[in-house]
């Protein structure tokens, strides 16, 4: 099958330092600096996979138009850019690709132009919408040698482990409730609204459920504050990272969370170490469903039922056999490695696109 070709004008490169899409990459070199250093070392080890698609500066030759910087950048800075990346694609009778990706979503509702996404809601449709995972490292490669270590069922209480961002300061949560005074009001009429109070909050609440629960044992490394970049991490960004890599490798099950956006970044870097996650589902969108099922791997507690947490939990570690507890590590893994690391992440993103434009 010929590469998929990706239109982007020489002179839509903007200078000083500014971070275009991940799809440039392999093109225009890793931009990632030192303050996101993980970043830098995963798209280093694992692009976007040029296998499928290419760049191209001919118009003619190409399928669709890619827009070279984030939605939200373009947005703020550079709204000029962005009418001409629209007013090229129109012109040329192709679809434009935005990236969407980021914590805030601001909605695109525009005929043939498509958005890659890592959160939003299931109840908030949008139709240009090509839902993607987060970037995440190969953290068994990274930290491990790339050596699996499947952990053994034992007749025990399951351990449930987690180490990141859990709590907020007073300010912080009184900021947070003002803010979101609206969609907890309308949370008491609809119940997916509430799935929207902020990632932080849910987590605090799933681990106080299972602090108290005596049918779990907690694994815990709470930390208060983003450990994702050297602006935020309250220590070294590598040893918060080994912290988390021990924290999952020694439990049975891996706590999942959203995060700011309705996604985790965590959930990806559980399946890269082979763990079983257990995910809060806060009506997100899975990546890759179509081709992907998640209860291979995972254990999926809506979050209507967080207050069940620790009884979901315990139920699930009493009925599984000590084969498919192994099982279902292999597959976390083999998920991660076929489907979620951004190198395997480019021929079903390449997928969805075709099938759009066959459309077109």
């Amino acid at each position: 099958m010929d590469k998929l070709a990706l239109y982007v004008n020489p002179a839509w490169r903007r200078g000083g330092g500014h971070l275009y899409t991940p799809l440039l990459f392999p093109f225009w070199g890793n931009p990632t600096t030192k303050a996101s250093l993980f970043a830098k070392e995963m798209f280093d080890a694992h692009p976007f996979d040029t296998s499928y698609y290419g760049v191209t500066e001919k118009i003619e030759e190409a399928d669709i138009v890619l827009a070279p910087y984030r939605h939200n950048w373009l947005l703020r800075h550079d709204p000029a850019l962005l009418a001409e990346c629209e007013r090229t694609a129109k012109d040329a009778e192709l679809p434009l690709l935005i990236d969407g990706m980021g914590d805030v979503e601001t909605p695109i509702d525009k005929e043939d132009v498509y958005v890659l996404r890592i959160g939003g809601y299931r109840f908030i449709q949008e139709p240009g919408r090509i839902q993607i995972p987060p970037a995440s490292d190969d953290l068994l490669e990274r930290v491990c040698g790339g050596r699996l270590q499947v952990r053994t069922k034992s007749g025990a209480t399951p351990v449930v482990g987690f180490a990141g961002w859990a709590w907020l300061s007073p300010l912080q949560r009184l900021r947070t409730y003002i803010k979101e005074a609206p969609l907890r009001v309308r949370g008491l009429f609809d119940s997916r609204y509430r799935a929207m109070q902020k990632g932080v909050l849910w987590r605090r609440r799933a681990l106080n459920i299972l602090k108290r629960s005596p049918l779990v044992s907690l694994n815990l490394k709470e930390r208060g504050s983003f450990s994702g970049s050297s602006k935020t991490a309250e220590a070294d960004l590598r040893a918060l990272r080994q912290d988390l890599v021990d924290t999952v490798l020694a439990s049975d099950y891996a706590l999942d969370v959203r995060g700011d956006a309705n996604d985790a970044t965590r959930l990806f870097e559980i399946l890269s170490l082979g763990r079983i996650p257990v995910v809060v589902d806060t009506e997100r969108n899975f990546p890759f469903g179509d081709v992907v099922d998640y209860r291979d791997f995972c254990l999926i507690v809506d979050f209507r039922d967080i207050e069940k947490l620790s009884q979901i939990i315990a139920d699930f570690h009493a009925q599984i056999s000590p084969e498919r507890f192994e099982a279902m590590q292999r597959a976390a893994r083999d998920a991660f490695v076929n489907h979620f690391r951004i190198d395997a992440q480019t021929k079903h993103i390449v997928s969805m696109l075709r099938e759009r434009i066959a459309k077109h």
